[in-house]
């Protein structure tokens, strides 16, 4: 079929839709209110005999250079491949995956994108790759890509209206049915609809969609994210009579005697709308005529139960005509704002949340029912209550299941233009969001959002969002102006706070310090829009790598000021890129001609969603209950929650044994003061591990730890070195049987660690890199009474240090000593261990200390107590290697090869403690997680390491988590080896 193609709606700045259909709710209808009752959300838009899913496969054309694509396209003479829809072309071999964090993908020149040339020299400042230079790039082979999509269509009834809805394509659309042109979209993350009627025949018919890599509106997305295209969400296309609805809305309102709801219909023509709510025992009905295509019914005095995320009661509402009826479920509750408190239902509200892009490492942006479904109920597990949908409006069906669930959503616009700060001298966020002809690009995609979700902004959707990184303000307060007419919801926009509006209805900031957040609640912040209103953190907690540290210290200042409202952990989910072999690329593995490296794998959750440890510091730190001891048997129990009220027991368990149970009855975000029976030491340490378990559905929501006392025993009496026990080389070699069991390592002091990600700052200097290089030169080696002295000179480009080292016989093993002193230099170092290598077959560990992954300003998520693993299990599978799997508080350490087993045992006080399957040095090269190869077995006891913080993009690491050297500091703990006992 022949086809004339058009050539410049994509590039037109005057064109960002052509014969689009206006906005609506998403919706699926039912012949009737039988069928509509018998599926579940996720099921809704496959089952319906109303709407047919085109999913599956289509034939698809790539054409990586677009002047190859001819004006003139006959589809029968095309050699299409297949693709699967929904999917984006880079994860299914057409050009390649491309992260990119900031910058856009072309010469920035708003509004002109790349045509059917190269896409030319490219200017900017800012990148992870170059990091902060005036630079430009050329970007080689670079063009505006085209795909061709094409689907044959099975049509009997072709005298009915069609209407096709395209839930998601990347950037933009031009949609051809049986030879002619039908419209154009763009605004990947928004619905786009389109008439088909009159343009169908029955028997088999074209369908052929074009979509460009890049068009106008691209400057209006530029999400940090991997950049991909194609029809990443489902396409529908629906059969209408002409007695179906066009349009639904539904709003609640509080008054004096209940709850009123409005539910209004538009209709495709005059027909009777019946209109029902039900649920809970209450059940209302109203029909009433369309006049004019619009019908309402209004329902007074409802004594309903209100709507939360701890508790979300949905009633079903139905509106139902003589062809056909569409059921949605909707929540009563109520949002306002007083003064400077945001309220729900008349509550304070504390929001525990996170950042949630769509993002599958196989498929890219496109996201199944059961992937959507599978994000949120991690999110329940892990006591996260609050998504922003950053930073565009997820498929429909994510907010249906936060109504569900019970989810507070965050609902942002397809917006950001990060890349005008970037791409310029000087630089700024608002050349964009304040040019006036780019109103209307805004407002259509404002106007968008709000039309599809608007029913949810009943219940799970409690804010919208203008967008992100867009700056302001001439296009932003348009958008304002709109929502603010249409709901009473309150306006969320970060980016405000780069222009003159600093906020709007809620003040916000990504990445404040403690300190910042500490003024607003104290209202002394100089930008005064943030301390006269709600505060919302839409970011913070960078998650990128091992961390978030310090994160605690936020919650302290949210819980108490009540303006502050909580924050979105920056982000939920690493973005990476699976291949087949189960490896995983990130930014720059591409063969990406700019690229921001791994700033993309900055998740809680690892891409198959498997927990780090920064999920379980959040699910620490968001926990319902919390426990404090106050003194003697009293202990402080604090409810978190804003409605809950005695549904977590808790259980008090002592390291001795003893157990206490109880149900506290205290009322949301306040204290009460509990009686607890103390259990008694067990080998110095008094510790009392609370459960919290939710008596809805028993499940263990959290767990936390008190010590009360950790004591540690003392150096034995020394005596001579065991003959098994000598030094070599300035390094302990212990033996067994004639064979050297334990050795000291290579490396025998570190000062260093392999850089997390927090440990690259936000200029994008390298902390720890001065640090590794390191050199040692032992300079005395000699026996002494009991055993041995070693005194070695370290270097590294802060300074200089001697660590004096003693070892000594006592009846419980080897007594290492150890003293570091500062020579000149640098007065702080972040780490000061003494490291031992063993043979590989080493592997099975044995500690007593935190459970998990810990460092100094994040190791309350994980309690105090005996493990038994592997050495694999004591490093975590960051995607890129980097120093993990710290353990604090430890007070026993033994590996094992099955015969024997050496134990190092601590003297005085705990040590920290590192096991790795390579050494330090090995690690600093490592870049995936396939280049860890076992090289031994390394055993690094700690007198401290400095903490993570959030320094990739945040703070960095407070200065009560570093260690400064105004005077020397002492390492000792015993090392001796023991024949495994028998199981």
């Amino acid at each position: 079929m022949h086809y004339q193609l058009n050539t410049t709606n994509y590039h037109n700045f005057a064109t960002f839709a052509v014969n689009k259909l206006p906005p609506r709710s998403y919706f699926i209808p039912y012949p009737d209110r039988a069928a509509a009752d018998a599926v579940t959300p996720k099921q809704k838009r496959y089952s319906s005999p109303k709407v047919q899913c085109l999913n599956g496969q289509w034939d698809f054309k790539f054409y990586p250079r677009p002047a190859e694509l001819p004006t003139q396209l006959d589809t029968d003479a095309v050699a299409f491949d297949q693709i699967d829809v929904p999917s984006c072309w880079q994860f299914r071999g057409y050009d390649r995956p491309f992260y990119v964090n900031i910058r856009y993908q072309f010469p920035y020149k708003p509004p002109v994108i790349p045509t059917t040339g190269k896409a030319g020299r490219v200017f900017s400042w800012l990148g992870c790759d170059t990091g902060i230079r005036l630079q430009w790039k050329a970007p080689g082979e670079e063009y505006n890509f085209v795909g061709v999509y094409r689907r044959f269509l099975n049509i009997d009834n072709a005298h009915k209206r069609h209407i096709i809805s395209f839930l998601g394509v990347a950037s933009c659309m031009d949609l051809y049915v049986n030879g002619a042109f039908v419209g154009y979209s763009e605004g990947a993350h928004n619905t786009a609809e389109f008439d088909l009627t009159g343009k169908l025949h029955n028997g088999q018919n074209e369908l052929v969609v074009v979509v460009h890599r890049w068009c106008n509106g691209t400057y209006l997305e530029d999400q940090d994210m991997f950049r991909n295209n194609g029809i990443f969400r489902d396409v529908l296309l629906r059969t209408e009579e002409p007695s179906d609805l066009w349009d639904m809305d539904a709003k609640t309102e509080k008054t004096a005697d209940g709850y009123t709801l409005t539910l209004t219909a538009q209709t495709l023509g005059d027909t009777d709308v019946t209109f029902t709510l039900q649920g809970h025992g209450l059940t209302r009905t109203s029909t009433a005529h369309a006049e004019h295509g619009t019908a309402q019914a209004v329902f007074t005095a409802l004594d309903v139960t209100e709507w939360n995320a701890e508790a979300p009661t949905l009633y079903d509402i139905y509106f139902e005509t003589a062809t056909g009826c569409v059921k949605e479920k909707i929540g009563f509750r109520t949002v306002e704002i007083k003064g400077d408190v945001f309220l729900l239902n008349g509550r304070k509200l504390k929001l525990k949340g996170v950042n949630h892009h769509d993002t599958d490492a196989a498929n890219g942006y496109t996201m199944s029912p059961d992937d959507i479904e599978r994000d949120l109920l991690v999110c329940k597990q892990f006591n996260i209550d609050t998504v922003r949908t950053s930073h565009y409006p997820p498929d429909p069906l994510l907010l249906e299941l936060a109504d569900e669930l019970g989810i507070y959503l965050v609902d942002e616009n397809d917006l950001e233009t990060h890349g005008t700060f970037a791409m310029q001298i000087p630089p700024t966020y608002n050349s964009i969001s304040n040019d006036p002809k780019w109103e209307s690009h805004y407002l259509d995609r404002i106007q968008r959002l709000y039309q599809r979700d608007k029913i949810h902004g009943n219940t799970s959707v409690i804010v919208w969002s203008l967008g992100n990184e867009a700056g302001g303000y001439h296009n932003t307060d348009a958008m304002y102006d709109y929502l603010k007419l249409h709901s009473a919801l309150p306006v969320h926009y970060e980016s405000a706070i780069h222009c003159k509006r600093q906020a709007y209805d809620v003040g916000s900031e990504m990445y404040p310090s403690v300190k910042m957040v500490h003024d607003v609640g104290e209202k002394c912040r100089k930008q005064a829009r943030l301390n006269d209103r709600p505060y919302f953190m839409c970011e913070y907690a960078h998650a990128m790598g091992v961390g978030p540290g310090n994160t605690e210290a936020y919650w302290q200042e949210i819980y108490s000021y009540d303006s502050l409202m909580g924050g979105c952990v920056w982000e939920m989910v690493d973005h990476a890129v699976l291949h087949k072999d189960g490896s995983y690329t990130y930014g720059g593995d591409h063969g990406e001609w700019e690229h921001d490296r791994n700033f993309c794998v900055d998740g809680l959750f690892y891409p198959d969603r498997s927990p780090s440890t920064g999920a379980r510091i959040m699910r620490y730190i968001y926990r319902p209950i919390r426990v404090r001891h106050i003194g003697g048997e009293q202990f402080e129990v604090f409810n978190t929650t804003a409605f809950s009220v005695g549904r977590y027991q808790l259980t008090f368990r002592w390291n001795d044994g003893s157990e206490t149970v109880l149900t506290p009855q205290t009322a949301p975000l306040t204290k009460e003061t509990v009686t607890v029976p103390l259990g008694k030491a067990v080998d110095g340490l008094q510790a009392v591990t609370i459960t919290a378990t939710d008596l809805t559905d028993s499940r263990v929501v959290s767990e936390e730890q008190l010590v009360l006392a950790q004591e540690v025993s003392a150096a034995p009496a020394v005596t001579a070195l065991p003959a098994e026990a000598t030094v070599e080389n300035g390094r302990l070699v212990c033996r067994c049987g004639g064979k050297v069991a334990v050795t000291g390592a290579e490396e025998s002091t570190l000062l260093y660690r392999a850089p997390t990600d927090n440990d690259v700052d936000a200029m994008f200097h390298n902390l720890m890199a001065p640090y590794t290089h390191q050199t040692e030169e032992v300079v005395f080696s000699g026996k002494t009474a009991n055993g041995w002295k070693i005194i070695t000179k370290l270097r590294n480009k802060c300074g200089s240090y001697t660590v004096t080292d003693t070892y000594q016989g006592t009846e419980r093993g080897v007594l290492v000593t150890s003293v570091l002193h500062r020579v000149s230099g640098g007065r702080e170092v972040p780490r000061f261990g003494k490291c031992f290598r063993l043979d590989a077959a080493f592997d099975a560990v044995h500690y007593l200390g935190r459970c998990g992954e810990s460092y100094c300003d994040m190791k309350d998520q994980f309690p105090i107590r005996a493990v038994d693993c592997t050495v694999a299990d004591m490093v975590e599978p960051n995607l890129r290697p980097q120093e993990s799997g710290n353990r604090t508080d430890c007070t026993v350490a033994a590996v094992s090869d099955g015969k024997i087993r050496v134990v190092f045992e601590a003297v005085g006080r705990p040590f920290e403690l590192g096991i790795k399957p390579y050494t330090d040095r090995e690690l600093l090269a490592m870049k995936h997680r396939e280049d860890e190869v076992r090289t031994g077995t390394y055993v690094t006891v700690q007198a401290f390491q400095q903490g993570i913080g959030t320094g990739a993009c945040g703070p960095g690491v407070m200065p009560e988590y570093r260690y400064k050297l105004d005077s020397d500091y002492t390492l000792q703990f015993l090392v001796r080896i023991e024949d495994e006992p028998a199981r």
